[in-house]
């Protein structure tokens, strides 16, 4: 109910500047297919994946910008890093700029209890990971929904708490003290993406 209420609240708000979210091919984004999410810059090329960083954790709970390298040796066999679903809470059959969306990978570790993506504090950053409170132990979580907003030629990602839907935050990149990049609330230089269809399907792993 409360995160029906967070949605409407963002389609009021914003309806008057929503536009159609286009992948490389400029074809809207479908609700439910797998994309891959590529930046456009530092640390270069390269999408997004699911890593564990430590600190605990027995599951690949943390999202992280995959380091793609082509000229090492041998390069990075997947620079995409892997695939996401975005479902809108509201149906529309298209993906809109502003429209409140949850956002979980294709494939989940089947160790995580939820494949969503969710905020978790850590080393003083609101870092962006999956699961729940037994895959992020001793952490604060936070659950929201999040925006995707039109920037220049690609797109970059907003998140909204549940409970404090006036208070959003865009995504950047943070480096850990393993010297992960992880996606986190940032109020320096916002996370610039394209979006790019990927291959049918989705399983556990």
């Amino acid at each position: 109910m409360k995160l029906a209420l967070l949605a409407l609240f963002f389609l009021l708000l914003n309806s008057s500047t929503a536009e159609v979210v286009l992948d490389i091919e400029d074809e809207p984004l479908l609700p439910g297919r797998d994309y891959y999410m590529v930046r456009f810059i530092w640390p270069g090329p390269g999408g997004v994946s699911l890593a564990n960083s430590g600190n605990n954790k027995t599951c690949p709970v943390d999202v992280i910008a995959v380091p793609c390298c082509t000229h090492c040796i041998p390069p990075t066999e997947n620079c995409n890093g892997e695939a996401l679903k975005f479902n809108p809470l509201a149906s529309i059959g298209i993906v809109t700029t502003n429209l409140p969306l949850t956002i979980r990978f294709a494939k989940t570790p089947s160790c995580a209890q939820s494949p969503e993506w969710i905020l978790v504090k850590e080393e003083g950053a609101w870092l962006v990971g999956i699961g729940g409170p037994e895959d992020q132990p001793d952490r604060e979580i936070l659950t929201g929904l999040f925006l995707i907003e039109k920037s220049g030629v690609g797109y970059t990602l907003k998140f909204c708490p549940k409970h404090l839907p006036e208070i959003c935050g865009y995504l950047g990149l943070h480096s850990d003290a393993n010297q992960n990049i992880r996606l986190a609330l940032t109020n320096d230089i916002p996370h610039i993406v394209y979006f790019q269809k990927a291959g049918e399907g989705s399983s556990a792993i």
